[in-house]
């Protein structure tokens, strides 16, 4: 059966796109920084039987308890990457540490804010891109015990990017501090073309009923796995693509690029409670030379 006209035109972007896409090729994030994309996805940072966003509270407890136990005894204080709403550094500061947090989701940003100041919490938040960190990131943040980048968001970025902002979050460590990399393995990334779809009633790119196609593609010069979103949204008669793109670093290949920043003495932990085996990565940890 034929098309309606205003359907083809709908579908023209889709039948148009690339394939297979290149990764790093234009948007390669999904948009945290647009409000209410992050007011969406917020729902889902502090859904508590969920850990799509943000991980459930008893595995964050136990990511802390760790945490602790590498940093020893007396309040430390920490810098965490890519904070979203600052689950982390909440519970950390109710241990008695204290910390700071940047990211560029204004929701999250908001809520970390709000529940630090509610609850007398000893942590700040800013916004701040990891592809364009402010010069006086170090002034901002103080010298800290810990750097930490949960979550295997490190993968999001590509090398030149990781290259360039990496030595900037290193000046924010004292010497001896140390730098906490959750990171995906080689081996965690598929290599195999997938698709799938489902209609969803809503969802983190739209409020409104949709279809929701997602491919999977896998660059193997670039090394490189590419998620690429299609929303269908009939009601509003929209059709928008959104593309992540996560880049596999072979183990010698991240030590060296740390290892260039002055981070040293590498040492690898399996996932920090194996309660979660698809979002729940393993532990580098470096220290600052």
């Amino acid at each position: 059966m034929p098309l309606p006209a205003d359907l083809n035109a709908l579908l023209k972007p889709l039948m148009a796109a690339s394939t297979p896409p290149r990764a790093w090729d234009g948007a390669h994030q999904l948009p945290w920084d647009e409000p209410a994309f992050s007011e969406r996805v917020l729902r889902w940072h502090l859904d508590p039987t969920t850990d799509m966003a943000s991980r459930r509270p008893e595995l964050i407890q136990r990511h802390c308890d760790w945490l602790e136990s590498r940093l020893g005894s007396g309040p430390r204080r920490i810098l965490d990457v890519g904070c979203g709403p600052g689950l982390y550094l909440h519970e950390l500061a109710r241990r008695g540490h204290t910390g700071v947090g940047f990211d560029f989701a204004p929701a999250a940003l908001d809520w970390a804010r709000e529940e630090a100041r509610h609850a007398g919490l000893d942590c700040t938040f800013f916004a701040a891109d990891l592809k364009a960190l402010p010069a006086d990131l170090p002034a901002r943040t103080g010298l800290c015990d810990a750097v930490t980048f949960w979550f295997g968001e490190f993968h999001s970025f590509p090398p030149r990017v990781a290259a360039a902002f990496l030595p900037q979050l290193v000046a924010c460590l004292k010497p001896g501090g140390l730098f906490v990399l959750e990171y995906q393995p080689r081996d965690g990334f598929a290599e195999d073309d997938a698709t799938e779809w489902q209609v969803v009633a809503s969802g983190p790119f739209t409020d409104e009923p949709h279809l929701w196609l997602q491919a999977h593609t896998w660059d193997e010069d670039a090394q490189t796995e590419i998620h690429t979103h299609w929303i269908l949204a009939p009601g509003s008669a929209t059709l928008r693509r959104y593309v992540q793109c996560h880049r596999a670093w072979a183990m010698d290949e991240l030590v060296a690029l740390l290892a260039g920043c002055g981070l040293v003495a590498p040492e690898f932990h399996e996932p920090i409670t194996g309660l979660s085996s698809e979002l729940e990565f393993p532990v580098l940890v470096t220290t600052r030379a």
